[in-house]
């Protein structure tokens, strides 16, 4: 069994939310890039708020050739530390939440419409993307969010440990694996996938029912004292997986790509209640620095195909823009799985945004299971 070491997941393999609360935790937050080419025009640089590991000059080329600067950037480790952020007066010109929280940022006035006709790749953007109601101006339609990346949560396992006869959910709550197993310390996440697991519909997920949660419970009892850990590090349950310290674990699908080409066997399930499909992307502030010539050059850069494709080939995730795919080779998309795009996504369940009053609820939920309450 080959062991992964912490230097062969290296930094461009790391989850952003694992180096973006590594960072957070050493007090580091904004990173001003060093000046590319001509001596930089009299207006501000572009600021850019997003995920450690999002600053990749890649990204923004033709931006820095353009105005002979690279954008100012900051880092959260969450998207409700984000917005915390713009709420209590942090300024930027652009952000990277993802689409089930894009209508809060929208109801608590920190963003703004995006004009998509002066987006120059957002026709070659699939369908699917650009048609997400939730990412839309609740009264005229109007669009507030970009697609950058996507791809889903699900179950990875070692393919040498586990067996199941139908690819479910369930096995993360199977006491054959009592000790082996691990989830991610996300409350909402737990609460919907106890509750398909016992039966309840994907329409019913969003807004249980109190007699619903009281069985939603029980199972999340039984899963507690199953669990090696509750992940918050990928990273870290990734070296277990292939330690074989635990056998199966909630990971997002970049996960796959990563202990795959180390040469661990793992698979990625398709689970039959469906997998859970995230998509982050770009708003615009309402409350900007810079201006909106630069601040759309900048737009322009992030959404090239070429950004697309790294993210697809070199991270394993999902791009929104469609010829992006068509400069991966054939044999990088089957590894990862994302040779159909537009079927991944149809199979999973899209996250949407959650009433207050039931993510409290499932939040406190989770928290006092955790407790032993």
């Amino acid at each position: 069994m080959k062991r992964v070491s912490p230097a062969a997941l290296t930094a461009s393999a790391l989850s952003r939310r694992d180096l973006g609360a590594a960072l957070a935790s050493l007090g580091f937050g904004v990173v001003t890039l060093g000046a590319t080419g001509r001596s930089a025009r009299a207006a501000d640089p572009v600021n850019y708020f997003t995920w450690s590991g999002y600053e990749l000059p890649l990204f923004f080329e033709p931006y820095a050739a353009e105005y002979g600067e690279d954008p100012v950037v900051s880092f959260f480790g969450g998207t409700d530390e984000a917005l915390a952020k713009l709420r209590s007066g942090f300024r930027t010109d652009i952000a990277h939440p993802c689409s089930d929280g894009v209508r809060l940022w929208y109801d608590a006035g920190v963003i703004r419409p995006i004009d998509t006709s002066r987006l120059t790749h957002w026709e070659d953007y699939f369908p699917i993307f650009r048609e997400l109601d939730e990412t839309k101006t609740p009264d005229t339609g109007e669009q507030l969010f970009i697609p950058f990346d996507w791809g889903n949560s699900s179950v990875l396992y070692r393919t040498d440990l586990v067996e199941f006869e139908e690819d479910s959910w369930s096995v993360l709550y199977d006491e054959r694996y009592e000790g082996r197993l691990a989830t991610y310390d996300q409350p909402v996440a737990n609460v919907q996938i106890a509750a398909l697991v016992l039966g309840y519909s994907e329409e019913d997920i969003w807004h249980l029912s109190d007699e619903q949660l009281a069985e939603v419970r029980k199972l999340l009892q039984k899963q507690r004292d199953l669990l090696r850990f509750v992940w918050t590090s990928q990273t870290e349950a990734l070296q277990a997986l292939a330690a074989g310290e635990i056998v199966a674990m909630y990971a997002w699908n970049d996960a796959y790509a990563q202990l795959k080409a180390e040469g661990v066997p793992v698979a990625y399930m398709q689970p039959k209640e469906g997998a859970r499909n995230w998509i982050c992307g770009l708003v615009l502030m309402n409350d900007n620095v810079s201006d909106d010539d630069r601040i759309y050059d900048f737009l322009n850069s992030m959404m090239r195909p070429e950004v697309g494709a790294f993210l697809i080939g070199d991270w394993g995730l999902g791009s929104a823009n469609r010829k992006a795919y068509d400069l991966v080779p054939q044999e990088r998309l089957e590894e990862v799985g994302l040779t159909d795009p537009q079927a991944f996504l149809e199979n999973g369940i899209f996250l949407l945004p959650m009433d207050p009053v039931y993510d409290q609820k499932y939040i406190q939920l989770w928290e006092e299971v955790q407790a032993g309450m």
